[in-house]
Formats: C-alpha cells, sequence, structure tokens
C-alpha cells in the first residue's frame, strides 16, 4: 500500500493529481480512509512522445463537493473503472494511454 506522497510523487503534473488506474483506485481507497473530500475527476491522455492533454472522451465528473463524500468516492470510483474498461476494450487515441486526474480539497 502506498501513501498519498508517493503516489503525488508518480503523478505526470506537478501541480495536478494525475495518475494510472492503478495509483487512481489506491488514491480512492486512502482518500475515503482518511475522509478526505474527492470533488470530481477527468481524463488526460499521455502519448507515447510523452505529450499529455486532456480527453475529449473521458470528461470525468462535474464538481461532487454537494454529494457527501462516500456518494462521490463511489460515483468517482465506478466511472474511473467503466473509463478504464472502455479504453481497453477500445482506446480513444491508439499509441496512447489514459490517465486520471483526482481533485480533492487538498489539491
Amino acid at each position: 500500500m502506498y501513501s498519498f506522497e508517493d503516489i503525488k510523487e508518480r503523478s505526470e503534473s506537478e501541480s495536478e493529481v494525475v495518475v494510472s488506474y492503478a495509483d487512481a483506485m489506491e488514491l480512492l481507497f486512502l482518500f475515503e480512509q482518511s475522509d478526505t473530500q474527492v470533488l470530481g475527476w477527468d481524463g488526460w491522455l499521455k502519448y507515447e512522445n510523452g505529450k499529455l492533454c486532456s480527453s475529449q472522451k473521458y470528461q470525468g465528473t462535474v464538481d461532487l463537493s454537494d454529494l457527501p463524500n462516500t456518494s462521490a468516492i463511489a460515483l468517482v470510483k465506478s466511472t474511473i473503472m467503466q473509463a478504464h474498461t472502455e479504453w481497453g476494450e477500445e482506446p480513444e487515441v491508439n499509441g496512447a494511454s489514459i490517465l486520471f486526474c483526482i481533485t480533492t480539497n487538498i489539491n
């Protein structure tokens, strides 16, 4: 099990937490345990040349701050899992990978 700091060090962005599927799921577990408010997520693409950009297909969620945190985390988990599954079946961009930017009240 990793800490938030461990995962944040692996983030593809210095200003936001942009991580792989496995790290996103681990973060959501950690946020649930620490009662860190999850505000939403959005998908990012990483191209083979290292370029990052926002996903056009995987926009994530709107601001979830009005939801109870357990509900927000459940929604973020399920929609990230769906995006990950869809990506595995038919990637938005061949040769790229999907990453997940998770926004919290501590970012």
